[in-house]
């Protein structure tokens, strides 16, 4: 060990004339520790939901979804069978629009979204729903939830949805809506947004209550990994040109995303603060050491001490104090995060949420970026104090102790 790391060493563990500095040193060390423990746990349950909500979000909605920006409709089997996409699970037509469902005199808007009728029946597109045997001429509507209680209805049961042709008729004449009836499949249940507002059913009912006589308004795709939605999206946009417009599940729900890295990136700059003043700490107790120090800077300085040596000395001290107040907050923090993902120990409310317990994610990234952050933190608080006993004078400071 060289004189610099072994003399800041002693100055740390020293007994101090002064209390205080005992206590501020403790205080930041402590202080350090909480806030990145805090940091950890709060980043870790921040992934765990997100995680969550993105499985949700991309066990329902498709991966890549492609729709033409010149046309309503097109044939989309006749571009399904160009595409040249790497690992890709299933490619869906799809029609979607707003309609009135009727059951019993009761009334619900819902998003209703029409596709193939094998995807229907075996999910391929959508996660595996019991459904009841689909056959040949029925046609089917699957049901949210809470949709379905909203409406008093069930599986098995017959629903009434306003055509647009007869919503056309039924707001420029004086006559009754045309309605066609379907049947109850089966119901899903994922979450509000979903289960209050979406129905599904097959390509032909879904093209006779939009009132369109043939093609599809876009295409589903599914793949292995969401995470490679992004470059693929790129290298089809490319390929398609300007008449077809490509999005991923991220810019399907470009809002609820950005909201939920926006609150976990303020976490982040909110705790953040617990280190920061723990760092003013550092600042204060080492300063308050070179005041202290003046006769042993003094004699270091007599024995051959260069200035840049002395700097060096505080640098180091308030190093190990980060080192050490950081050391002990990702024990705390990786501990309680490990605790709760093994035990589960916080409980939630399952009538309100969809766990059972607090989700908790570590990230590595996240755990050396908060561990740099402090220790980066510590040594710049280091840095006045530092200068401050370089600039001591040696003569001075042993004549006068």
């Amino acid at each position: 060990m060289s004189f610099e790391p072994f003399i800041a060493l002693r100055f740390l563990k020293a007994k101090r004339r002064i209390g205080l500095i005992s206590i501020i040193s403790f205080i930041s060390i402590l202080g350090i520790s909480i806030g990145v423990a805090a940091l950890i746990i709060v980043l870790s349950v921040f992934n765990g939901f997100n995680s969550f909500a993105i499985k949700q979000l991309i066990g329902f909605d498709p991966h890549l979804r492609i729709t033409s920006t010149t046309e309503a409709t097109f044939d989309a089997d006749d571009l399904i069978s160009t595409l040249e996409i790497p690992d890709m699970v299933s490619a869906t037509p799809f029609i979607e629009g707003r309609s009135a469902i009727i059951h019993e005199g009761i009334t619900q808007v819902a998003e209703i979204r029409g596709v193939q009728r094998g995807a229907l029946q075996h999910g391929h597109a959508y996660p595996p729903l019991d459904l009841n045997p689909l056959n040949s001429e029925d046609k089917p509507i699957i049901l949210g939830s809470l949709l379905a209680n909203q409406l008093r209805t069930g599986i098995g049961a017959q629903v009434s949805i306003i055509s647009r042709r007869g919503l056309e008729l039924a707001l420029t004449q004086v006559a009754q809506p045309t309605t066609i009836s379907v049947n109850v499949a089966s119901t899903f249940s994922l979450n509000q947004e979903y289960d209050a507002y979406v129905a599904f059913t097959d390509l032909q009912t879904a093209r006779e209550l939009f009132d369109l006589p043939e093609g599809e308004m876009g295409i589903e795709i599914r793949l292995q990994d969401h995470q490679q939605a992004e470059p693929i999206a790129a290298g089809l946009s490319r390929s398609l040109g300007s008449s077809y417009r490509v999005e991923t599940w991220q810019d399907l729900h470009r809002d609820l995303y950005g909201a939920m890295q926006l609150e976990r990136w303020a976490a982040f700059a909110i705790l953040m603060l617990i280190i920061v003043v723990a760092v003013f700490n550092v600042l204060g107790s080492l300063t308050m050491t070179v005041i202290e120090k003046q006769r042993d800077i003094g004699v270091l300085k007599a024995m051959g001490a260069s200035d840049r040596g002395i700097l060096r000395i505080f640098l180091y001290e308030g190093g190990l104090i980060g080192l050490l107040g950081t050391a002990i907050g990702l024990v705390l923090g990786i501990g309680i995060c490990l605790l709760q993902q093994e035990i589960g120990f916080y409980k939630l409310d399952t009538a309100s949420y969809l766990l059972p317990t607090l989700p908790v994610e570590m990230h590595l990234w996240d755990i050396l970026l908060i561990a740099f952050i402090s220790l980066v933190l510590a040594t710049f608080a280091a840095i006045y104090p530092a200068r401050r006993a370089a600039r001591v004078y040696p003569a001075e400071a042993i004549r006068w102790e």
